[in-house]
């Protein structure tokens, strides 16, 4: 008796090990394997964001170009040109602010209040000849401002009528600042399209702001100045933001070469643009121009998968982040896992019976020498035989 309960002790201990290892080993590999979908997945959100940065900056550059070999553009710049070379530039710059702002305080981004201005007549024809068409691009593409800058750093002409408007980038209080940096790079360059870094601006509230600017070429083939763009940070914030398909915890974003942020977390109720800092290991392997996937801890502390590359605009690098955490990868994975104690049960129940069943038959080969032993020993079995 205590043999057999011994038996049985030791078969369901033995197949309750198995079923053990054999369910820790599913776990195990669906987990990896699930992890490496979400993988798959972090990494195409990484290239689609990318390649929509690309085709954002790519259309701005495109739209840029096309501005500065506008003969509107063209002729005005020249006509402008040639009015601050007529008269004194500080007297001019102080007459145009004067007429077009007084002691207004115009709100940022109202799109120049008024659109045109009393004062000096010969000013005030070429800012109507060209005010209606720029106000109404920068509109309905979405910049936030229109520079035409002299080849001598007057800001000849903005839509928004800034801080910044009629000074000069040279000798002004803006001359630090990120336009006047590419607007002198512009004129260094006049083949070339060149792109700032997202900085805050001052004329603009401080708000995040990115100049494009390209070089303005007169008919005789002379370099009058620049045309610049202001681009806004809202286009880029709604490619990054995005969250669809991106469970609770997924999100993209951007790095600059300062390890602050270029977009906004999804975990903060305010901006963190510019604000943020991400000093972490993938960050900075994008910043060195590497891409890939691993965990890793992101700037809040937490474990995620980590997807990474870099992004070149101009002379600046980006690092384009797609992240989800760890631990929602490992919750989906087991909630989505098909349910095992059902059928373990029922491999644990049908092993038990097939050792039953078994244990209790005898084998075939040994079935037969039984039987061949009975035979041989049948006269024993029936007794002396008396009959002569």
């Amino acid at each position: 008796m205590k043999s057999s309960l011994r038996f049985w002790l030791g078969s369901s201990l033995v197949l309750c090990l198995g079923l053990v290892l054999i369910a820790w080993g599913y776990s195990h590999w669906y987990l990896n394997t699930y992890t490496q979908v979400v993988a798959d997945r972090i990494l195409l959100l990484n290239e689609l964001r990318k390649g929509a940065l690309e085709q954002y900056f790519a259309t701005a550059e495109a739209e840029l170009s096309f501005w500065n070999t506008n003969a509107n553009i063209v002729a005005a710049q020249e006509k402008f040109t040639e009015l601050w070379h007529r008269e004194d530039p500080l007297a001019l710059a102080k007459q145009i602010r004067q007429s077009f702002l007084g002691d207004r305080n115009i709100p940022t981004g109202q799109h120049s209040i008024p659109d045109d201005a009393e004062g000096n007549s010969s000013y005030s024809t070429l800012h109507g000849q060209i005010h209606p068409i720029a106000k109404l691009f920068v509109s309905e593409r979405g910049y936030y401002d229109m520079f035409l800058i002299g080849s001598e750093g007057d800001i000849y002409y903005t839509v928004e009528k800034e801080a910044d408007f009629a000074s000069n980038l040279k000798t002004g209080q803006w001359r630090n600042t990120h336009l006047a940096s590419i607007y002198r790079r512009a004129m260094l360059k006049p083949d070339s399209v060149v792109i700032s870094d997202m900085q805050a601006y001052a004329p603009s509230a401080g708000a995040p702001a990115i100049f494009m600017a390209k070089a303005i070429i007169a008919s005789a083939g002379d370099i009058i100045g620049v045309i610049a763009f202001q681009l806004p940070t809202a286009r880029i914030l709604n490619i990054m933001n995005y969250t669809g398909g991106m469970r609770e915890t997924g999100e993209t974003y951007l790095v600059g070469q300062d390890r602050l942020m270029r977009s906004d977390s999804r975990f903060s109720d305010t901006s963190t643009v510019l604000q943020q800092r991400v000093d972490t290991t993938t960050a900075n392997k994008a910043l060195s121009g590497q891409h890939g996937i691993e965990f890793t801890q992101d700037y809040r502390g937490v474990e995620v998968l980590s997807a990474y590359s870099s992004f070149t605009l101009d002379k600046t690098s980006w690092a384009v982040m797609a992240e989800i955490d760890r631990e929602e990868i490992s919750a989906i994975a087991a909630g989505e896992r098909p349910a095992l104690s059902g059928i373990l049960a029922f491999i644990f129940g049908l092993s038990l019976w097939s050792i039953w069943y078994w244990q209790g038959r005898p084998l075939a080969g040994e079935s037969t020498e039984l039987a061949r032993f009975d035979l041989e020993n049948s006269d024993f079995h029936d007794g002396p035989n008396l009959s002569g």
